[in-house]
């Protein structure tokens, strides 16, 4: 499909699919996979970021999230054009880290992820009215990644409002609505903001989890619109398979967006968000080849905490 605001054949609000990644702390789920996304535009000027390598770690020196970080910024560095925000969270010791991971980017449909999540709080606090039929949209736009599910849902939650407020509750840094409310997936977001989603998710009441983790663990290995999705995290052959959400679109400013977020690692213990910029010139196999190389290199780092019982002591140290 081509890129808005050339020959996309939706309806507004513009068909858009990526995946995200989502599952409770310590729950094991099967591997999921998310959908495509063409078309997006000007929400803000995503361009000006930090760039990869940055100093925006905050890992303990030695433990596993820091090594896995410091693996895929030299795979990351060795793929010409590859522009890589990262977000790593192990949710058994705290220990998080980051490379570029404040770095805006389009969301496309990790979009659809807090949407949901604002309808499944929304309906707990406000009592707002929550069909069976909105619950299969729900399902349909995590599941399948579902544009035309993901496009009734925004009109009919207010979607560009819901942006808003999971921002605010969550303390989201980077995220923001599209400038153009017709254009959902022109949402701005980070890894690490996509990282706190994640872990928002896993602390949801029991059925409201188990609703956005159900959907996203039924999800086929072929999108909705066909795409292959075997990349990135869903590609690394870990023994406990990625619960994970992937995400591509394309080609404002001949710029090609690549993401792969999830849980991963022993025990699905870590959250990992990879979202990444490539030149749209090279093709989609190897902007595939580029995001799995650099997932593989965070898988193995990871892989190292199966037998690891190290915990952080008061002082964030491990022992």
């Amino acid at each position: 499909m081509s890129a808005r605001p050339s020959s996309l054949t939706s309806t507004r609000p513009v068909r858009i699919v990526v995946a995200v990644a989502m599952i409770a702390v310590q729950l094991v789920l099967t591997a999921s996979v998310g959908a495509f996304v063409c078309g997006v535009g000007s929400a803000r000027d995503v361009d000006d970021h930090t760039p990869a390598g940055s100093a925006d770690r905050r890992s303990v020196v030695g433990g596993f999230v820091g090594r896995a970080v410091a693996a895929a910024e030299t795979v990351a560095m060795a793929r010409p054009g590859l522009d890589l925000g990262m977000a790593v969270l192990d949710t058994g010791t705290g220990e998080s880290s980051g490379s570029a991971s404040a770095t805006p980017m389009y969301a496309a449909s990790l979009t659809k992820l807090v949407v949901v999540v604002d309808i499944v709080e929304r309906r707990r606090a406000e009592q707002l009215p929550v069909a069976d039929s909105d619950v299969a949209l729900i399902e349909r736009a995590l599941g399948l990644s579902d544009d035309v599910a993901m496009n009734e849902l925004w009109t009919r939650f207010d979607g560009q409002g819901a942006v808003s407020r999971v921002s605010e509750r969550l303390g989201l840094t980077e995220t923001q609505p599209p400038q153009d409310a017709s254009y959902w997936g022109e949402m701005v977001t980070s890894a690490a903001d996509v990282v706190r989603i994640y872990a928002h998710v896993s602390k949801l009441p029991e059925p409201d989890r188990q609703l956005i983790l159900g959907a996203l663990a039924s999800a086929p290995g072929v999108a909705a619109d066909g795409f292959s999705q075997d990349f990135g995290l869903l590609a690394i052959g870990a023994a406990d398979a990625p619960v994970v959400k992937q995400g591509w679109m394309c080609c404002f400013e001949q710029t090609a967006y690549l993401h792969s977020a999830g849980f991963v690692g022993p025990d699905h213990r870590f959250v990992v968000a990879l979202l990444s910029r490539q030149p749209y010139e090279a093709s989609w196999a190897t902007s595939r080849d580029g995001l799995t190389a650099v997932a593989s290199a965070v898988g193995s780092a990871l892989s190292l905490a199966d037998n690891d019982t190290m915990q952080l002591d008061p002082r964030g140290q491990l022992h």
